[in-house]
């Protein structure tokens, strides 16, 4: 029997107050931007919460840099 990636290893879960930290930003500014439908990395819903996996939210990083 086979086992799928994702059964293999965890995915890594971020918070609002840890994306929040990772941005340098307050958690309602996380929360604001997600209700006005500005740039965020993708949000998963799980339950009542949200989430958003750490891969997301490095490659949503790396595109907001600017070229010079």
């Amino acid at each position: 029997m086979s086992t799928s990636n994702l059964e293999q290893r965890p995915i890594a879960l971020v918070d609002a107050s840890g994306l929040a930290a990772q941005l340098g930003i307050s958690v309602s500014s996380i929360y604001r931007r997600r209700s006005l439908g500005e740039p965020l990395p993708p949000a998963l819903k799980i339950g009542g919460s949200v989430r958003w996996r750490q891969s997301d939210v490095d490659e949503w990083l790396e595109q907001q840099l600017e070229v010079a």
